[in-house]
């Protein structure tokens, strides 16, 4: 077991009520056709990855934090008022998380952001002057800014409102106010994120990190961010920590005490003292189901099937059992040891499912590939090559359309074709591209019916269950 400990939402489990009514406005706000978790979910890092996407495209990569991620929602109640920040698990539940004030403008502290939705990890970090643990949130990506959803956008144009639009107010705010904002449940940073041909400045930095770092990401600058599964966002991570998410299946040993008769109902019985044969079952999909209800993990296996068996030492279960925890039907995170042993890492009482069976076909498959570390950095330089390659395309044809001659405008016989020819360059423009700064996504809005706001911070939230 890892004594990597898992950040807890310093916040409330939002109502019903509100919770349908702020993934109603997420979705709005997004143009999604669904209220799911919004958020993009990565693939595990492939050869293939490294041999050609990182070779024929532009991507920006960051270290992997060990944290929990989550996304980052600003929302005005446009009935009463009441500012309220969120953090989104990938369970799709929503916290309100209070004494926070994220301002629009870095000169104008008054208005809030309103509308906003960042993408990042929270995160445990160690002080290096106390030692002791602080909660931090890490900024990587943007979905949405003041309404108006900036996913179509690539990823430059993505960070750049999410640092110059969120984060800088949110500096000022604080170096002008910084007593006041002393009551924020927690700081935040931006990731540092770089082009992967600086792969080995990052493993350097990784050593100096003042919190726990699993790997890397690679995003993509080129496509948009995507709800779901992005087949172009990668996660990468050294084969001893790539990790499956499984629920727990205790079976306990039949003990028979032959001093009874065998007509004795208590002659054979479980013994809960003895090591049990722990089962580690793999997500086969359905409906999701409460998995943790009244302080109790439900023992329901009808969507999974049994994988592997985890390997636990006589001492690993006895200080499980002085824990004093329930542990059958739980989610726990594994990852394989040098003996080919699956080893719990720890606990995840934040999810209520383990990972589905297809992700875990696919980080077996990056577990067996082993794109090492120096593998990696052993391609930086022909990365670079093809980066250089393509920045240099780009501005011989940016230089070539300056270059074109303009178009002759049409004699007066012409004009009423010309005008035909346009029209319909026009609606096919329309259909094949969008602009950044006025995009027209109203036939892809759900409709929903509009409804009274709902307070916040009424008593019908209640606390996170851990």
């Amino acid at each position: 077991m890892d004594d990597r400990d898992m950040p807890t939402i310093p916040g409330e489990l939002v109502s019903e009520e509100v919770g349908r009514y702020l993934k109603t406005r997420v979705s709005e706000i997004l143009h999604l056709r669904n209220r799911n978790f919004p958020g993009s979910q990565p693939v595990s890092f492939t050869r293939n990855h490294l041999e050609q996407s990182l070779m024929n495209h532009d991507y920006l990569v960051c270290e992997k934090s060990d944290g929990l991620r989550v996304l980052l929602l600003t929302m005005v109640n446009p009935d009463s008022g009441e500012e309220g920040t969120f953090l989104i698990t990938r369970e799709n539940e929503y916290y309100m998380v209070p004494n926070f004030h994220f301002p629009r403008s870095k000169t104008n502290f008054d208005i809030p952001q309103d509308g906003t939705i960042i993408d990042g990890e929270l995160i445990l970090s160690k002080n290096p002057h106390t030692n002791v643990k602080e909660l931090r949130y890490l900024i990587f990506d943007c979905l949405a800014m003041n309404m108006e959803a900036v996913t179509h956008k690539n990823l430059w144009k993505r960070l750049y409102h999410a640092q110059q639009e969120f984060h800088v107010p949110y500096m000022e705010l604080r170096k002008a106010f910084p007593e006041q904002c002393s009551v924020f449940p927690f700081k935040l940073d931006f990731k540092n994120m770089t082009q992967p041909y600086k792969i080995t400045k990052i493993f350097r930095e990784m050593k100096n990190l003042t919190y726990v770092s699993d790997g890397l990401i690679f995003t993509c600058c080129e496509t948009p961010y995507l709800q779901g599964t992005d087949n172009t966002l990668f996660k990468w991570k050294p084969a001893e920590e790539n990790t499956i998410d499984f629920k727990l299946k205790l079976e306990f040993p039949v003990f028979v005490d032959e001093s009874l008769p065998d007509s004795d109902p208590e002659k054979a019985y479980l013994d809960y003292d003895s090591k049990p044969l722990v089962k580690l079952c793999v997500w086969q999909g359905g409906e999701k189901e409460g998995d943790f209800i009244d302080g109790e993990y439900q023992t329901d296996f009808g969507n999974y099937k049994e994988w592997n068996e985890l390997f636990l030492t006589e001492e690993e279960w006895k200080k499980l059992k002085e824990m004093g925890e329930s542990y059958n039907g739980r989610i726990v995170e594994a990852r394989r040891d040098e003996d080919g042993h699956w080893k719990m890492l720890r606990f995840r009482d934040d999810k209520s499912h383990g990972n589905h069976v297809t992700v875990v076909q696919k980080v077996l498959a990056s577990i067996k590939d082993s794109v090492k570390k120096e593998d990696l950095m052993a391609k930086e330089e022909k990365i670079k090559q093809m980066w250089e390659l393509r920045e240099k395309r780009r501005k011989e044809e940016a230089i070539k359309r300056q270059n074109q001659p303009h178009q002759h405008k049409p004699d007066a016989n012409s004009h009423h074709d010309h005008h035909e020819h346009h029209d319909h360059v026009q609606e096919k423009r329309k259909k094949e591209l969008s602009d950044d700064d006025n995009d027209d996504f109203e036939d892809e809005i759900p409709t929903y019916e509009r409804t009274p706001s709902p307070k916040y911070g009424e008593n019908g939230s209640k606390k996170r269950k851990m």
